[in-house]
């Protein structure tokens, strides 16, 4: 039982920062894109889902479902939040 609240409580503050670093971006003059937006709003929508989901329901989290959360916390962190970075190939 331990064991999968802090799985639980680790996922949950993954999914909190990756809500709150994505909506805090600042374009500083990018140019706005309609489909980086709506994957931004569907990362938001998401992870807000899933914060809102382990605050409310007592569920088990396993090790899985905190390792995605930590997996895509490091990614948006990396970008700084800004989604288009997150998306972009460099390959050539």
């Amino acid at each position: 039982m331990a064991m999968h609240l802090s799985f639980a409580l680790v996922a949950l503050a993954a999914y909190l920062a990756v809500l709150l670093r994505v909506l805090t971006y600042r374009r500083n003059g990018a140019r706005h894109r309609h489909r980086v937006s709506w994957f931004a709003w569907a990362i938001v929508a998401v992870s807000g889902g899933s914060a809102i989901e382990f605050m409310l329901s007592a569920r088990h989290a396993g090790f899985f479902d905190a390792a995605s959360a930590v997996v895509l916390a490091v990614l948006v962190f990396t970008s700084r939040g800004n989604v288009a970075h997150m998306l972009r190939s460099d390959q050539q």
